[in-house]
Parts: C-alpha cells; sequence; structure tokens
C-alpha cells in the first residue's frame, strides 16, 4: 500500500483503477535559424490553429461539461490571441536569430519568473494557464501529439494520474469513464481543479513526483477533501473509505441545502458568509442566490495581461457588472494590491530583494495617485449601481488610511463635477493584514466603516514566514496562538468602535476556526464558492455563548498543539 499525499483541489471520494499518462518530452534547444521569418509563420500558423482546436473544445465543452467548463477553453482563447505576449516573442526570434519553440520558451519561463513570488493562489494558477498554452504551441510546432490519455486502459473506473493535465488534456478524457485525477503539479484555483470540479470528480494536485510510484491498472483509493490518493490499499484503508465516502455523499446534501439560506449560531448571531471573485471568470458564474455578497473583489486581473493601465471607463463597466449581478447584496471591492513581487512592464516598478515589504498595494497607490483615483473614480462610479464597498489592503498607518480617504473625497468631488451618478455614503474601509494595522486596529476602527482581516498575509507578517518557503513552512500555521490574539484584538477594537469585522484567506472557511471567528464575534467569512455551504452548515451548529467561555483558556494555551487540540475537541463536541 503507498499514499500519496497533495492538495485537496476537488472535494468528493472515488474508487477505481489507476492510468498513468506521460506527455512527450519538448524539445526546448537553442537552435539558430537563418530563415526567422519562417519561423515567425509557422508559430503564426499554429496559434490560428490551436486557437480553432480551442473554440472547438469549447462548444464540446459547452455540449458535455456546461458554460463553467466552456469558459476555461475561452480563457486560453485569449491567451493564444495576445498579440503582446507573442510580439514579444517574435522579437526574440528576430533579434537571436532562434527558433520559435525556444522564443515562446524563453518568454514563457519570464512570465513563470515573473509570477513565481505572486502571493496570490489566483494568480499563479493564471501563470500556469500560460504555461499550458504555450505547451500546446510548442507541440503543434514539434508536432507531438498528446493523443488519447486513456488508449489502452481497461474499465469504466478510471483514476488518472499525470504531471499535470491541460484543459485540452481533460476534455480528451472519456467522461464516462473518468473518476478521479491525480497530479504532481499545480494549485487548488488551476484550470484542471475547476474542471474536476464541473465533472462532480475528486482531484488531488501538487503530489510532486509520485508517477514512478505505481503502475497503470492498480487500485486507487482518492480523497479529493483530505488531498490523498492510496494506491493499492489494505482491507482496513477499504473500509475506512467506503464508511467515509458514504457520508460525505449525505453532507454534500446537506451543505447544498444549506448554501441558499442565512447563517446564524443558535444563539441567533448571524454571520454573512460571502465568496472570493476578481477574475473574468468568477464574474461569469457568480450565483447572487448561492451566498450573502462578495466578500473580497480582487482587481488585479484587470491589470495584469495588459500592455497599459485599464482605463475608468475599463474598470468601471467591470465593477458595474459585479454590482448588477450581486442583486444588492454587498461586493467589497479591494483597490489594487500590486507591487514589487508583480512585475508589469508598463508600471515599470522596481524590483526587490524582499518585496513582500516593499513598494506595493496601498504603498504604491498613494505613490501614484492618478492611477489609484483612475481606479477610485471607476468603483464610486459603480456604487450607484449595487451595494458597493472600497477596501484599502497592505493599510500600516494612520496616515495612509487618511490620505487615502481623501483621495477618494477628491474623486467625488471630480465626479460631481463632470455629473456622474455615485453614492456619496459608500462604506470605506481596510484590510488588516500586519501587525501594525492589528496593533492600531483602535485608531483606525475610528477612521473606518469596517475591517477585513488578511489571514493569508497576517499569518505571515505574524509569524515572519514565507509560506512559500518549504523550510519554513511549519511555522505558517492559522492555529498560531499569537495569530488568534491577533484577530480577538482586531474585533474587540472593532465592535468597541461599532463597525463590522470580516476574515478573508485561507482560516475563512477554515472547519476548526469557525466556532471560534463565531465566538470572537466575526460578523462576516469571505470564502471560496464551493465552501459557502459547508461554512454555513457549521455556523448553524454553534452556541456562540458557549464557545465564548472557551475561548480565555484556547488563547492562554501558550503552545499551538495545545489550541489546535481545544479547537478540534470543540468540533468534536459539535458532531462535526
Amino acid at each position: 500500500m503507498t499514499e500519496i499525499k497533495g492538495l485537496g483541489a476537488a472535494s468528493g471520494c472515488a474508487r477505481g483503477h489507476a492510468v498513468i499518462f506521460r506527455t512527450g518530452s519538448l524539445s526546448l534547444e537553442k537552435k539558430f535559424v537563418s530563415d526567422t521569418a519562417a519561423e515567425i509563420e509557422a508559430m503564426e500558423n499554429g496559434r490560428q490553429k490551436y486557437n480553432e482546436t480551442l473554440k472547438k473544445l469549447a462548444e464540446e465543452a459547452r455540449v458535455s461539461h456546461g458554460d463553467k467548463s466552456a469558459e476555461i477553453f475561452e480563457a486560453y482563447q485569449e491567451i493564444i490571441q495576445d498579440d503582446v505576449f507573442f510580439g514579444q516573442v517574435k522579437d526574440i526570434i528576430l533579434s537571436e536569430n532562434v527558433c520559435a519553440s525556444y522564443a515562446i520558451e524563453k518568454k514563457r519561463a519570464e512570465v513563470e519568473e515573473a509570477f513565481s513570488v505572486v502571493d496570490d493562489d489566483y494568480l499563479k494558477a493564471r501563470a500556469a494557464d500560460i504555461n499550458n498554452v504555450c505547451r500546446e504551441l510548442m507541440s503543434e510546432l514539434q508536432g507531438i501529439s498528446s493523443g488519447d490519455p486513456f488508449a489502452g486502459a481497461v474499465g469504466d473506473d478510471l483514476i488518472i494520474f499525470a504531471e499535470d493535465l491541460t484543459p485540452s488534456d481533460t476534455v480528451r478524457l472519456d467522461r464516462s469513464r473518468l473518476k478521479g485525477m491525480v497530479t504532481e503539479r499545480g494549485g487548488v484555483t488551476s484550470h484542471t481543479v475547476i474542471l474536476a470540479k464541473a465533472l462532480g470528480i475528486p482531484a488531488v494536485v501538487g503530489c510532486g513526483p509520485m508517477l514512478d510510484r505505481l503502475a497503470s491498472g492498480e487500485t486507487v483509493l482518492v480523497d479529493g477533501s483530505a488531498g490523498v490518493a492510496v494506491v493499492s490499499p489494505d482491507s482496513k484503508k477499504l473500509a475506512e473509505f467506503e464508511a467515509k465516502s458514504g457520508q460525505a455523499a449525505k453532507m454534500k446534501a446537506v451543505y447544498d441545502e444549506c448554501r441558499i439560506k442565512p447563517a446564524a449560531t443558535k444563539d441567533g448571531f448571524p454571520v454573512r458568509v460571502n465568496v472570493n471573485s476578481g477574475d473574468k471568470e468568477s464574474i461569469a458564474t457568480f450565483d447572487a442566490a448561492g451566498c450573502d455578497g462578495v466578500g473580497l473583489f480582487r482587481t488585479e486581473f484587470l491589470y495584469m495581461g495588459h500592455s497599459d493601465y485599464p482605463t475608468e471607463d475599463e474598470q468601471f463597466e467591470v465593477y458595474k457588472d459585479m454590482a448588477v449581478r450581486t442583486a444588492g447584496k454587498e461586493l467589497i471591492i479591494r483597490t489594487l494590491d500590486i507591487g514589487g513581487d508583480k512585475q508589469l512592464g508598463y508600471m515599470d516598478l522596481p524590483k526587490e530583494s524582499n518585496p513582500f515589504l516593499g513598494y506595493r498595494a496601498i504603498r504604491l497607490c498613494l505613490d501614484r495617485t492618478e492611477m489609484f483615483k483612475t481606479q477610485l473614480r471607476a468603483i464610486l462610479r459603480a456604487s450607484a449601481f449595487g451595494n458597493v464597498k472600497i477596501m484599502f489592503p497592505m493599510i500600516v498607518s494612520l496616515e495612509e488610511l487618511l490620505r487615502a480617504k481623501e483621495l477618494v473625497r477628491e474623486c467625488m468631488a471630480e465626479l460631481e463635477e463632470k455629473g456622474f451618478p455615485f453614492n456619496p455614503d459608500i462604506p470605506v474601509g481596510i484590510m488588516v493584514e500586519t501587525p501594525a494595522a492589528v496593533l492600531i486596529s483602535d485608531a483606525l476602527a475610528k477612521h473606518s466603516d469596517f475591517f477585513s482581516i488578511g489571514s493569508n498575509d497576517l499569518i505571515q507578517y505574524t509569524t515572519a514566514t514565507d509560506r512559500m518557503n518549504e523550510r519554513v513552512q511549519y511555522l505558517y500555521d492559522s492555529c498560531n496562538v499569537s495569530v488568534l490574539r491577533a484577530v480577538k484584538t482586531v474585533c474587540d477594537n472593532a465592535h468597541a468602535n461599532n463597525i463590522e469585522v470580516g476574515i478573508c484567506g485561507e482560516t475563512a472557511s477554515e472547519p476548526r476556526l469557525i466556532p471560534l471567528w463565531c465566538a470572537f464575534g466575526v460578523d462576516e467569512l469571505s470564502v471560496a464558492p464551493a465552501l459557502v455551504g459547508r461554512t454555513k452548515y457549521i455556523v448553524t451548529q454553534v452556541t456562540k455563548s458557549d464557545i465564548m467561555e472557551k475561548t480565555d483558556k484556547i488563547l492562554s494555551s501558550g503552545k499551538i498543539s495545545d489550541a489546535k487540540n481545544m479547537l478540534e475537541k470543540i468540533l468534536e463536541e459539535l458532531g462535526i
């Protein structure tokens, strides 16, 4: 029996037989050519042919798997049609007299490096999309075909194991035979995962090298929730799996029912459960009936992948569309959170040795006020069409907040002069994601309409831990008592000043922490759309007053392990 661990990406349990899928090896060698025009023509023909393939795959996906799957291929079409990106590839071919494949790979590697330090799972997944498109285009140029991943496989209960899977690979799979997906690479927001969720099958990604540890045909169990695949399980593991699989099916039905209802603790404390959003795909598939609003609308996607700053009108149309889609429910738009860790050519950002402590987010915006005001005006104009709120990221001082609010007032005056409608009382809040903001949260609360705790960064900054650094991953822990105390401090200071406090980031939907958030009086949780139902269900099982009696002991425990044990015990007592 072999256990393979990775990231739980698409929930569910599946039992089947393994199929090992290996793609052909691409030549990335730097080959010099005498006819650069021929290389460019070959690349352009390849782009056109791949674009046609994507168009057909989108049509097939829409019929077989629905609009959400089709939109993935449409997103890939946007990449292959990006004349800016491929214009730079042409420049490499011409300036270095190299073959098209090498030039594509060189440009792809530059993009990957630029995205590698981005602390945003969504943007990292989009870098993976660019990688996939480039890989498929190079395969087209080199005459390498992926073919049918299930060719030669027997049975109708197949679980595919691969280094990675592009959407094209996935659509080539026989849906009637596919029961699960396990990959060495990939993140939880990759398009492979989106497709897995659309197909309703479990997926485990980011397992690291593992293809040599199993063989096609072996019996496999996949637990997408736990992020585990078991090869050749023994009888005990099989029995455990069957029991968990049955229970998971029952709970899914319960979660689906909770998703569309308001959530409140048993003693009547309401908690709004919002979703995170901020890309064309999530906007297009947003379902206002399935959540209480949007707790974090990221705006970086409007700036990434462009050759110039998005205009006020371009941004306004996106914000307005989302404001209308939320149908009166809150839409919290985070202003641009970008900086030295996200290199955009047209922004001419400095390269920094420690970008997470550098020129980013509100610091960049307050320095480049015209860029910032363009975004603020677009958000304000959208506020005439829905329940829009403005949220500033990375605030570490009262001066920053006051200056940002001053710019909001300036934008209001400019719009009023031009006759544009907007909400003059639009709520303005901040993300609390640094120890500095925690320690002055009492002062910040006096000038904020709401707080949203950015838990991912708060953990990173509080524990001085780079969560992308494998050597210190053990320190990046949501149950570190310093982090729990920080959240409690922010909640107390927010409520003392009569403002609401929310939490976004992974901890907002972490089951063992949800009861504690309820006890702290957190008013809103912003989670991934797929986790709305489960989060609401847990809230409804909590009696706030009972958990409040246990918070002092948890916060004074000191040891992370002790805090975890107490939190796990609370879940057990709640029957979760």
